[in-house]
This record gives structure tokens, sequence and C-alpha cells, in this order.
């Protein structure tokens, strides 16, 4: 039987306890997406390797601490209160539109596609994102317009 590559997010022996939650993968040009739990991480399709595809960035986008506590004074599990990327959707040529669930607060951001740089500042992701990880969406640019 044929074996493919395997994505797990960290480099093997990193057994962290946590899952990585996939929400979303997007291929852009030569690059796949995968956005998770406070990730976003990128794979070069030009270098994916025979046994385990590890990725060649990664973005960290965690909830604060505040967030967090407020997500658990609504009733819900320390693993719901996360920041789970929900919304990745390129703005243009340079630009990606980033939101995630925030820990039941979502929120929003501008990255450089190229390097995940943060650019811009945060705005509310109410109306453009969902708060809960396990629910399902969709989002586009309609010209200049955003549409979940």
């Amino acid at each position: 039987s044929r074996q493919y590559p395997v994505f797990r997010g960290r480099p093997s022996g990193n057994e962290s306890q946590h899952r990585l939650d996939f929400q979303l993968m997007l291929k852009i040009r030569d690059t796949l997406y995968i956005t998770g739990r406070d990730q976003v991480y990128t794979v070069n399709l030009n270098e994916v390797p025979k046994s385990e595809v590890t990725p060649s960035k990664k973005l960290t986008w965690r909830s604060k601490q505040q967030d967090r506590e407020n997500c658990a004074m609504k009733g819900k599990h320390k693993d719901e209160c996360h920041n789970f990327i929900k919304v990745f959707v390129p703005r243009n040529d340079e630009m990606v539109f980033v939101c995630g669930t925030n820990a039941f607060n979502p929120m929003c951001r501008y990255y450089r596609l190229n390097t995940l740089e943060y650019d811009g500042e945060e705005i509310s992701g109410l109306a453009r994102c969902p708060f809960d990880a396990r629910q399902t969406n969709v989002a586009l640019f309609a010209g200049k317009n955003f549409s979940l």
C-alpha cells in the first residue's frame, strides 16, 4: 500500500497534550494554509517530503488571558476558550483577512500573506466570524465588501 506524508503541525517528538483542532485549509499559489487552534501553518507545496510534512511558517494568535477568563465565566469548557481560526480570506495579492473565535469573543486582523506578519489593528469579529469552533462558515470578499 502507498504511504502519504503526515501533517502533525509540530515536529516529531513534540507530542503536546492539546489537539491541533484543524479548522480550514486553503491553497494559494504554491502554499497550503492550514488554520487551527491558536495557529495558522503554511506548507510550501513545492517541498513536500515523503514521510512528514512540517510547516514552513507558523503564525500564533492566542486569546488574551482576560478573554479566556470571560469565556470560562460564561460556562464554557477551558478547551473551548481558545482562538480557533475560522476565517482566512485573501484581500489582495499581499494581504489576508484572518478572524478567530477568540474565546467566544471573535476578533479579526490583517496579515501579510507572504510573511504572516500582523499589519494594522485588531477589529471586532462580530458578524464576521463564528463564536464557536464547531460552527460552520463561509467567508469571502466581493470587490471591497466582506461577506460571511
